[in-house]
């Protein structure tokens, strides 16, 4: 049984959102589980960091969470996710962090198709899927989004 569904999403990747999102939401409807949204931004180097207002990340974070919630309105209507969070770091490690914090039964990811630098050092989705501790389901853009 799944309860908890979470549901990384690279927002600079919109194109992609539409089957992503909605695999996570008929998987959380007929689960009846909670869906979580995760978002992962680069952290800014230490040393331009240092020059940066000091509730930088707070209203990237504040601006991220916003955009979240209306792609879930635009992509899915009348669904709410249980929660929205920001996360800075590492995508796959966060990803990972997020999902152990939540306990979470299932990730649904997104993913591409592979390049030549996949294949060297592997996509965030193959990290994940080899890492997490529950169940990952890859989601492949359809043919028109491609």
């Amino acid at each position: 049984m799944i309860k908890t569904v979470l549901v990384p999403v690279d927002l600079a990747h919109r194109a992609r959102h539409r089957d992503q999102l909605g695999a996570a939401v008929r998987i959380a409807n007929s689960e009846q589980a909670a869906l979580h949204l995760l978002t992962v931004l680069e952290a800014p180097p230490v040393l331009v960091s240092q020059y940066l207002p000091s509730r930088y990340q707070q209203s990237l974070s504040d601006q991220t969470q916003t955009q979240l919630r209306a792609l879930v309105s635009q992509m899915a209507p009348g669904f709410e996710p249980a929660d929205v969070r920001v996360r800075f770091g590492s995508v796959y490690r966060e990803i990972l962090a997020a999902a152990a914090e939540l306990k979470a039964d299932l990730i649904v990811m997104g993913s591409h198709d592979p390049g030549p630098e996949d294949y060297l050092l592997g996509s965030n989705a193959a990290r994940v899927v080899r890492h997490a501790h529950c169940s990952v389901f890859i989601v492949r853009p359809s043919p028109d989004d491609a």
